[in-house]
């Protein structure tokens, strides 16, 4: 490798571990929710209440509106007619809500790690709620907000599900940045190009 070479790759890990920081590394920025619809749930949320908590006090959390991300990793239909409902499981992620604007084609780095799985719930009785629910897949990262209102073996439902929020697979990547709870130390897996 040469010199040129192993100064980039120098750089690259500084920069993606410096950019779990806004504001330091030019064309980082916090998170921007959509503003119609999606920014009045990202103001009353909190980012701060991970599934963790929630199993271990169940009632404390039950009526908090918590923002939660990860990888959606089954969708399932429940029930029929005006009582349709879909499911979407996710494996929870941390994320530093830092978006990262550089040579990269992601904007969105998510932790490799988490905190087990989380359910989401949205009715499909209209068209546009099918509408809506469509943009979702398997394997997108899923921003969510709603309130843990219930804690099951296997995962912790948010229910009522206030909104969701997809990024396709090439919008965000889990290989790059080690994040972990606030406080917690971030490290640099890779450069992400």
């Amino acid at each position: 490798m040469t010199l040129a070479r192993h100064l980039l790759a120098a750089i690259a890990v500084t920069l993606s571990t410096q950019s779990a920081f806004a504001g330091i590394v030019p064309g980082s920025q916090p998170y921007t929710p959509l503003p119609k619809w999606e920014a009045g749930f990202y103001q009353q949320a909190r980012r701060d209440v991970f599934p963790s908590q929630v199993r271990e006090r169940p009632a404390a959390w039950a009526d908090t509106v918590v923002a939660w991300t990860g990888v959606i990793v089954a969708i399932e239909c429940k029930g029929d007619g005006a009582e349709r409902a879909v499911r979407l499981m996710a494996v929870h992620r941390y994320f530093d809500w830092i978006e990262d604007d550089g040579v990269q084609r992601e904007k969105y780095f998510l932790s490799p790690r988490g905190d087990g799985r989380f359910a989401t719930y949205w009715g499909v009785g209209t068209p546009a709620d099918q509408k809506f629910i469509d943009q979702f897949a398997v394997g997108d990262m899923l921003v969510a907000y709603g309130r843990p209102s219930f804690v099951q073996p296997d995962f912790i439902g948010l229910s009522p599900t206030l909104n969701m929020r997809a990024f396709r697979p090439d919008q965000f990547r889990s290989d790059v940045l080690d994040d972990g709870k606030p406080g917690e130390p971030v490290k640099a897996l890779k450069t992400p190009f």
